[in-house]
């Protein structure tokens, strides 16, 4: 269900803008690493272990997916509460941390939550409509939230709720994170033994 309009006309804050453009880096870097793929090359995981690139691509959704109704919820909530502030913010070390970390090139792996395994294969149109999907989410999500008070409004981890991240930062980290594999899609792209078209 789409978040209504504001009642309140604000102009954009700088903070929605800088994520909206990496919103938009994010999206064309996918792009280009999908680019004129077949479905074996799609596929097709290399011997050491490694992900597919159908893999990369299907954890960033099966992610992307559980973490956007909880950003919802906590948007609805602040909006109710007109919970805002125009900026400049400033977010907690935990999120800064979480956010240098979950960049690429990977400094640290970390076991994906079984919550999180990717499915062992996936069709490229399936898989593209589903990352459309949850992107176009995260856009209207990230617009919806201009004029709230991203760093005072807190939104859950999707893998514990122990963890609480500043709004905004909840938005760059899920952006790290996807920059973090479709890096890891482009490796296994550019490895010699990757399959011929």
């Amino acid at each position: 269900m789409p978040i209504p309009p504001r009642e309140y006309d604000r102009t954009i804050n700088p903070e929605i803008e800088r994520l909206l453009y990496q919103l938009q880096v994010v999206r064309e870097d996918a792009e280009g690493v999908l680019a004129g793929l077949a479905d074996n090359q799609f596929n097709w995981a290399p011997p050491d272990g490694r992900w597919s690139v159908a893999q990369c691509l299907d954890h960033l959704n099966v992610t992307n997916a559980q973490f956007l109704p909880a950003l919802r919820s906590v948007i609805e909530k602040g909006m109710a509460e007109k919970r805002l502030h125009d900026g400049p913010y400033a977010y907690g070390f935990v999120s800064r941390y979480l956010y240098r970390m979950m960049g690429p090139p990977p400094k640290r792996k970390f076991k994906a939550p079984k919550k999180f395994q990717p499915a062992p294969r996936r069709s490229l149109p399936e898989a593209l409509a589903e990352w459309s999907r949850t992107h176009a989410e995260m856009e209207e999500l990230i617009r919806a939230s201009n004029g709230l008070d991203l760093a005072r409004i807190k939104a859950p981890s999707p893998v514990t709720s122990l963890i609480k991240y500043n709004l905004g930062m909840a938005f760059w980290i899920m952006m790290a994170h996807d920059r973090r594999h479709i890096y890891q899609a482009r490796e296994v792209r550019n490895l010699p033994a990757f399959p011929a078209g």
